[in-house]
């Protein structure tokens, strides 16, 4: 049996901006955001901390619900199926996928997270998981985040993240080659 080789050629590769690839979503940090006392074990809507996300994936031992009302008042952050969740502040560069098998309905990020929704039209879902859980993501991280006592990671700084992105055809290949070795390894 001839074993399949992943050859990398960045012939009709391109580097792009990670904000040309995916839109950035900020929290609700108005009036409106919950406070402790606003927070319940159970709800409506799955309020995230960064308790949840602690590495590449989501860890729901510990939760924390805000109800419908609360969750009508707030603006932004709010989760869509093949949304990405990023922590930015405090542990900065933890990620999280919330696709289908995720068991809440509703779920909203707090402020010290953003939402990465790729443009789909641009880049496969799981490619853009591949960048994100890459070296050269990290390594970006932790050249751009600020401050010492609780490092941040800006929005503004986020969006010029570099990307070398393959067509739509090859980031299908690198997936169909790729995936099943990550899915053994979780």
């Amino acid at each position: 049996m001839k074993s399949e080789k992943l050859q990398i050629k960045n012939k009709n590769w391109r580097r792009v901006k990670l904000g040309e690839i995916a839109e950035i979503i900020d929290g609700d940090r108005g009036v409106h955001y919950p406070s402790s006392g606003e927070l319940f074990r159970n709800g409506y809507c799955l309020f995230l901390n960064t308790k949840n996300v602690p590495g590449i994936d989501f860890d729901f031992s510990e939760v924390q619900f805000i109800t419908k009302e609360k969750d009508d008042l707030l603006r932004s952050g709010k989760m869509q199926r093949g949304d990405f969740v990023l922590t930015t502040r405090g542990t900065v560069g933890n990620i999280a996928y919330y696709g289908e098998e995720i068991p809440y309905k509703h779920v909203r990020i707090n402020s010290g997270m953003v939402i990465l929704r790729p443009k789909r039209e641009i880049i496969e879902e799981k490619f853009f998981y591949l960048f994100l859980i890459s070296q050269e993501f990290k390594r970006q991280i932790e050249v751009i985040r600020s401050g010492s006592a609780q490092p941040q990671l800006p929005i503004r700084d986020l969006k010029l993240f570099e990307i070398k992105l393959p067509p739509i055809d090859k980031q299908k290949k690198i997936i169909q080659i790729l995936f099943p070795i990550i899915d053994k390894i979780k």
